[in-house]
């Protein structure tokens, strides 16, 4: 194979000979694999070209054993087989740079872990041929909606199952304004991170979480702490609610387990409105900075009074 463009012949290279120098890494999960959205639009494209046909890109495809007729071609056939062995992607497009075209994942086979940076949904495919495998999936800058990624599967636009492995969820730094049912088919989740998006209403959505053990909610618009189902509320460990709008924390007594609670920056004006704290038993840290409540001459008097046992108050002032 001759390829023509020199920025295409020379991404090839370069990355076959890091592949070939530091591949084990990528292969064993131990390295993530972190590559331009550009420069994975262009491998895709000769993938397309000189080794597959469109009706090839589902399964995993075992390449000829007999030499390439030529060193490029050897290389682009190198590659496709690591890719396909690849654990972990990180797939980022630079924030200057508008994606014009689909950015495909099918060579790889056998993600376990995937995270996308600017990357619009619409713009990806082949997400349905590996979701019901990753184990931490996680979407920055990119998303307005969950069911953009996790209903649809981006630009496969094809209804997914439950994700029967994913336990890692991380869609934080979003554009997301509310939740919704997708969350649902999230059955093994333990640990999401929805920071830093504008959610102002979790409603009943985050209920299907049974195995939920860590949650980010910290800088939302929320205006009292989310509800979880009975299971996850006997199994929450961490809860981040810093910088919403919380007036009450009424609710968090329920979460029996929960060691480490983030209440930082709210809008909590009473010692009183703490009350629901003396019965979290395995509380272990506790963050209250920023409050109102925070900066009364009373304030570490009236938390240790309403906590009642050994709690790391943290800057408690």
């Amino acid at each position: 194979m001759a390829v023509s463009q020199t920025g295409q012949s020379s991404l090839v290279h370069s990355l076959a000979t890091l592949l070939r120098n530091d591949g084990d890494l990528v292969l064993d999960g131990s390295s993530t694999l972190t590559l331009p959205a550009a420069s994975l639009q262009h491998l895709t494209k000769l993938f397309e070209q000189y080794l597959l046909s469109r009706s090839q890109q589902h399964g995993f495809l075992a390449l000829p054993s007999h030499p390439a007729d030529t060193a490029s071609l050897l290389q682009l056939q190198f590659l496709f087989d690591i890719l396909q062995k690849t654990v972990s992607l990180k797939l980022i497009n630079p924030p200057e740079v508008r994606l014009q075209s689909v950015v495909k994942i099918f060579p790889f086979k056998s993600l376990k872990c995937l995270e996308l940076k600017r990357i619009p949904p619409h713009c990806l495919e082949g997400l349905r041929g590996v979701y019901s495998q990753l184990e931490v999936f996680t979407c920055l800058k990119s998303l307005g909606s969950l069911e953009e990624l996790l209903s649809l599967c981006g630009g496969d636009l094809s209804s997914a199952l439950p994700w029967l492995e994913l336990h890692t969820l991380n869609f934080s730094y979003n554009f997301i304004v509310c939740l919704d049912q997708s969350l649902s088919l999230l059955n093994i989740l333990k640990s999401l991170d929805l920071s830093h998006n504008k959610i102002q209403e979790c409603a009943e959505f985050l209920k299907p979480l049974s195995e939920l053990e860590h949650l980010n909610l910290g800088y939302n618009c929320l205006q009292r702490a989310p509800t979880l189902g009975m299971s996850a509320r006997a199994k929450l460990l961490t809860l981040i609610l810093r910088n919403n709008e919380l007036e009450t924390i009424n609710g968090v007594e329920q979460l029996s387990s929960l060691q480490h609670l983030d209440l930082a920056y709210n809008l909590l004006l009473e010692h009183s409105q703490l009350a629901p704290l003396s019965l979290l038993h395995c509380l272990k840290t506790l963050s209250l900075e920023g409050n109102p409540l925070f900066f009364q001459k009373t304030h570490r008097t009236c938390t240790s009074v309403i906590l009642k046992y050994t709690v790391t108050v943290i800057a408690a002032g």
